[in-house]
């Protein structure tokens, strides 16, 4: 079994070029700008480059066939937009409409896009793909996991406080162009910064197309790079 299955996350070193980073980051930042915020999601309606990204083929080697990616953030922590994030399971996905269907529930708006928390079988099929466009050691929030914790299911928030307690975490340090792979159903959470600069990370979500329920439709399931047949610039 892969570090994924057992541990919930795994790492992989020195994915992108400098090249490819610096214009991951030139694309990031003119996102970001125009969103006037550190934290922009749907990047594949915002970005082709983002689009063919998630489709390339070094990204679909890592995730495996027949995933496709069905939600996209950009995470954009800066010496002014410097905030922790507490320890909690990705719960949620992104649909085109609301509908009343058994095992849905919690239904939200986040940017103009229904979210709902679906199935646990479904997020225990997801991978999640996080790109590091700057180096992000401890000090700089790097994202800290339990290992394992993923093999719990969904955790009511009560109890994550007292199984963190009695668990062993692990900081997952990158360097640019380092990509880290995780189960969304993993307890997760960063620090705020103690020495602040730019953090920023690509958030692709992946997941089986068929196991979303018939009556609902991914908000980004099929969202292509608009000329499929032309050759990617991206390994």
């Amino acid at each position: 079994m892969s570090n994924l299955e057992v541990e919930g996350f795994e790492m992989h070193r020195a994915v992108f070029s400098d090249a490819e980073l610096d214009a991951f980051r030139l694309e990031g930042d003119r996102i970001a700008a125009n969103a006037g915020s550190a934290s922009v999601r749907r990047l594949f309606d915002r970005s082709s480059v983002f689009r063919e990204l998630s489709h390339s083929p070094v990204l679909e080697s890592l995730v495996g066939p027949g995933r496709i990616p069905v939600r996209s953030i950009l995470f954009d922590k800066t010496p002014g937009e410097n905030w922790p994030v507490l320890w909690h399971q990705d719960l949620t996905i992104a649909v085109d409409a609301e509908s009343e269907i058994a095992g849905y529930r919690n239904w939200s708006m986040k940017d103009g896009v229904n979210h709902v928390q679906p199935p646990v079988s479904l997020l225990e099929q997801m991978i999640t793909v996080r790109i590091h466009l700057d180096p992000t050691p401890a000090t700089n929030g790097a994202l800290k996991v339990i290992p394992g914790s993923h093999r719990c299911g969904r955790i009511e928030q009560g109890s994550i406080s007292a199984l963190v307690g009695e668990a062993v975490e692990e900081v997952c340090e990158c360097k640019a162009g380092d990509v880290l792979l995780m189960s969304p159903l993993i307890l997760h959470s960063s620090a705020r910064s103690e020495d602040p600069s730019r953090r920023r990370v690509l958030h692709f979500e992946y997941a089986i197309p068929e196991s979303l329920a018939p009556e609902l439709a991914w908000h980004e399931l099929g969202r292509q790079p608009n000329n499929p047949s032309t050759p990617t610039t991206i390994r």
